[in-house]
């Protein structure tokens, strides 16, 4: 998953983005790419923002199905204005 957000908005500075998969919550806590290992099937991938203060936004959510042997490659768009919703994209899906 790459974590990205819009030039020149300073909230992004001192904000992080977070990631859950299944529900569970994952160890990322910066912008740029991170690798998260999953099993084949059906998978629920939600990402949001965490600003220093204020409430969380930027909620996005996505169904992906992960092929067996497959690495699947997405991305997350953070939004241009607080409380809006972001957007995960599924960019490729690739065999290994």
């Amino acid at each position: 998953m790459t974590f990205a957000y819009p030039a020149f908005t300073r909230l992004y500075r001192t904000s992080s983005p977070r990631l859950q998969v299944d529900g569970v919550e994952q160890p990322v806590r910066t912008w740029g790419t991170h690798t998260i290992a999953v099993g084949a099937g059906p998978h629920r991938v939600r990402a949001w923002v965490v600003p220093d203060s204020g409430t969380d936004f930027g909620v996005a959510e996505e169904a992906v199905v992960v092929e067996f042997g497959a690495r699947t490659e997405l991305s997350y768009r953070a939004p241009h204005f607080h409380g809006a919703h972001g957007r995960i994209k599924v960019l490729a899906l690739s065999g290994t």
